[in-house]
């Protein structure tokens, strides 16, 4: 994030403090009770700006990973000899997928926590970064889940074949369990 958007969210968090801090003044509470309280709210603030920050970095960089993965794959379309022959790829592919799905998970727990607490707002800005984030984990699960599927497709094309031909179900499963 650019040091203008950080001095942005600053100069917000410094207004949402001070328009706080002045509306309990009006309601007659103390200087001190006053002071109190909008130290919190300021720490509570800076919570939330970290936590948008954060989200934001963590959503460019989970993007980015995605791109390269698409990228991975326009590259082996290209290539017509056999990806995978022993499987590991796609076996690192489906828990690269499957730490997508904990991380999603994660993160709607975590969106669904935000849009609960009373203390946020939707001009915070959390439940937005937390959408953001979660679209950016799901958009990665897919693109991971297309590459392995399209290897595993792509390298079983590439099989030999036997030649032989089957008139029924029952013959062709004959032939398979014979070989073993």
């Amino acid at each position: 994030m650019n040091d203008t958007v950080k001095v942005m969210n600053r100069q917000l968090t410094e207004q949402k403090v001070n328009m706080y801090a002045h509306s309990v003044i009006e309601q007659s509470m103390t200087p001190s009770g006053a002071q109190a309280l909008a130290a919190r709210n300021l720490d509570l603030l800076r919570a939330i700006e970290n936590t948008v920050d954060c989200l934001a970095a963590d959503t460019g960089l989970v993007r980015s990973i995605c791109a390269t993965y698409a990228e991975i794959h326009t590259k082996l379309s290209a290539r017509e000899a056999e990806i995978d022959p022993t499987g590991h790829i796609c076996s690192v592919l489906e828990k690269a997928s499957d730490s997508c799905a904990r991380i999603y998970d994660d993160a709607r727990k975590r969106h669904l926590s935000a849009t609960r607490d009373p203390q946020l707002r939707s001009d915070d800005g959390v439940v937005d970064a937390y959408d953001e984030f979660m679209g950016a984990i799901n958009q990665l699960h897919d693109t991971i889940e297309e590459l392995c599927e399209w290897i595993a497709n792509h390298d079983a094309v590439l099989q030999p074949t036997t030649g032989e031909s089957f008139e029924t179900v029952d013959s062709l499963f004959d032939a398979l369990l014979s070989k073993k």
